[in-house]
């Protein structure tokens, strides 16, 4: 026989724990699956290309997203991400999708919402004249007269009028 030694029985504690762990990943793994069953498919009009083959999780009928509504893509993403009911569309015949469906049914609508980017043409720009009390003269702190505007009790190298205070 040999003898227990904490050095034992700390590797019996790790192995048990690591097939513990095993365990809980093996079940995380089989489960990792949301069922659809029953979930109809969601209408998405307006906008361009082909938009994603969505399904509603609660069965309800007749939910359409309208797209032509849609100012930019983030008013587009924001419709998709305020709505846990929808969903990409599984593959047919396929009755369970992955528990991060969200997050799937946003990056295809990321990609998708591109779209909706506004144009040039459509946005404003607007340039900067000169004000007649600006100059054009590089400024300079040479005429600053606060108190210690002149002696390196600024912002920099640690140095503030604070450390040197006494009470």
């Amino acid at each position: 026989m040999f003898r227990l030694t904490s050095k034992v029985k700390i590797a019996a504690g790790i192995a048990a724990g690591a097939l513990t762990l095993g365990a809980a990943g093996a079940y995380a793994a089989a489960n990792n699956t949301v069922s659809v069953t029953g979930a109809t498919p969601v209408t998405v009009t307006g906008g361009t290309g082909t938009p994603p083959t969505l399904i509603s999780l609660s069965g309800k009928t007749g939910v359409t997203v309208d797209a032509s509504a849609f100012k930019n893509p983030g008013d587009c993403v924001s419709t998709f991400a305020k709505n846990r009911d929808l969903a990409l569309q599984p593959t047919t015949g396929t009755t369970r999708i992955s528990k991060n469906y969200h997050g799937k049914l946003l990056a295809a609508a990321v990609a998708w919402c591109q779209q909706f980017k506004p144009t040039a043409s459509t946005s404003t720009q607007t340039t900067d004249s000169a004000d007649a009390t600006q100059s054009s003269a590089p400024s300079t702190d040479s005429t600053n007269t606060q108190s210690g505007a002149l002696h390196g009790n600024g912002h920099a190298n640690g140095h503030s009028r604070h450390a040197r205070q006494t009470d």
